[in-house]
């Protein structure tokens, strides 16, 4: 990956980013970390303190359609744009059987996960086709292709997120711009040790690996590769 690629990944605080963000602060890039809290993102900033001149932290919830016009706004005046997306931010909530599912718990899923990156998406798209290239990676789950009871809302979340990364790299690869997502199973960090103390984490899938992934996907290297979900499933 070239240096001072411009890299955008939302969802960077939790768990999973903060890995995904030192990955690419250690390549090179110039990191621009989108969480909802301004606490943690001040916890980030000062996790990655040797870095500070590579890393640029910006509140925002991007589940708000004003709020990512403002993210992508400031990241457009401040850095002419950016050359990557990661879109990290999501999140899964225990459900119950179609029947029992309020439409306020469908529609927090549906927001949570796929309309943020719509939102994200659309917003990117739009500064990429101008400059003539891009990288957009959105996260699904295996849950996707493999539906379980009693957490629909979720699973038809990430659904819809392959669905819109094969039709935005449809739609982007007159303007080139590549567009991917990934399917991890159930990721390694400390929330999701603590939520399942008894699993098997050993074969959970790896945010190292997860983020060696990503920064292949958003190098030269996968420059012919758009439309893809590359599945993670951990050491099943």
């Amino acid at each position: 990956m070239q240096k001072k690629q411009r890299v955008l990944i939302t969802g960077a605080s939790g768990g999973l980013g903060q890995t995904v963000v030192g990955a690419f602060l250690r390549a090179g890039a110039q990191v621009i970390a989108n969480g909802r809290e301004t606490a943690n993102l001040q916890a980030l900033s000062s996790l990655f303190g040797d870095s500070k001149d590579q890393l640029t932290t910006i509140a925002a919830d991007v589940t708000d359609e004003n709020a990512v016009e403002e993210l992508f706004a400031q990241i457009q005046n401040e850095f002419l744009g950016i050359d990557s997306l990661i879109h990290l931010a999501g999140g899964f909530r225990a459900g119950a059987a179609v029947a029992d599912t309020s439409l306020d718990d469908w529609r927090f899923m549906i927001q949570l996960n796929l309309e943020s990156a719509f939102l994200c998406s659309r917003a990117a798209m739009a500064q990429m086709a101008v400059q003539g290239h891009g990288k957009i990676v959105l996260t699904s789950a295996l849950a996707a292709l493999q539906a379980k009871p009693k957490r629909a809302a979720y699973t038809v979340a990430k659904a819809g997120i392959i669905a819109l990364t094969q039709t935005l790299a449809q739609e982007g690869k007159d303007h080139g711009i590549q567009v991917n997502c990934l399917a991890p199973g159930i990721v390694v960090t400390d929330a999701n040790r603590k939520a399942m103390p008894d699993a098997h984490h050993s074969k959970w899938a790896s945010p190292q690996r997860i983020a060696q992934t990503l920064l292949f996907l958003c190098s030269a290297d996968a420059d012919d590769i758009s439309g893809t979900i590359v599945q993670l499933p951990g050491r099943m």
